[in-house]
């Protein structure tokens, strides 16, 4: 939302000085310099101000391109089936760097079961189940398309019987089945996220998360990454841990 309010402020101020009817390429340029200046001023991450940024070009790109309707419809729908939850849960779609995987896949005990919760393309989930032969991992995705693109993934690498991809909510799985769970969301859902793992996994489980922390609650554990958005992996032993 505040992603939305800046590019909608920046597209103001930028009619202030070039009409977008007369002058739209002046107008775009002008309108995406000052998204990008806002975004830096209020610390958004890259991915939304590259957004904010591009959101008006594109759309008077598409009206200068003179788009047939249906098109704006696929693209809608092209857009849900990649990130619904970015509208309803408020979590971008993003994708663990190889580092991040490796990292783990280091740290990881022997013979866990894992749950990659919202895994995206499955990318991660069929990297740790390569580095690792001795671990399952089994990722959980409810955005249609990045589940479909995971599947053609999981068969190109020959189908690996300790990578499972399971299509619907994570929030919906049964925790207790699993010695790790690993997230790569957005500040957004991390309290429910630690209400969940509390209340739902093992006394014995660990919970990891890339990047984001859990308000309030400190990590057991940090290993530090080098990417520049992919910062660390934190770690949380279960509140009830023996």
């Amino acid at each position: 939302m505040r992603a939305a309010l800046l590019a909608l402020s920046a597209a103001v101020l930028a009619w202030l000085v070039y009409a977008p009817a007369t002058q739209p390429l002046a107008w775009c340029a002008l309108q995406a310099g000052i998204v990008l200046l806002l975004a830096h001023l209020f610390r958004l991450t890259v991915l939304a101000a590259l957004f904010s940024a591009g959101l008006f070009p594109l759309l008077v790109l598409a009206l200068w391109l003179d788009l047939p309707a249906w098109s704006y419809a696929l693209a809608a729908a092209l857009t849900f089936g990649l990130s619904r939850n970015a509208l309803f849960e408020r979590v971008p779609f993003y994708l663990s760097s190889d580092e991040a995987c490796r990292v783990l896949s280091i740290w990881l005990p022997f013979g866990v079961r894992v749950l990659d919760a919202g895994s995206g393309d499955g990318r991660a989930v069929l990297l740790l189940a390569h580095l690792r032969p001795d671990i399952e991992v089994v990722g959980m995705e409810n955005a249609c398309l990045p589940y479909l693109f995971a599947r053609l993934r999981w068969r190109l690498a020959g189908s690996p019987a300790n990578a499972k991809l399971c299509y619907g909510s994570f929030w919906q799985a049964k925790w207790g089945e699993y010695d790790v769970v690993y997230a790569f969301l957005s500040p957004a859902p991390m309290p429910r996220l630690w209400q969940v793992f509390s209340a739902g996994a093992g006394a014995d489980a660990v919970l990891i998360s890339n990047t984001f922390a859990i308000p309030g609650v400190p990590a057991n554990e940090v290993l530090v990454l080098s990417g520049p958005l992919q910062r660390e992996l934190l770690i949380w032993r279960h509140p009830h841990a023996t």
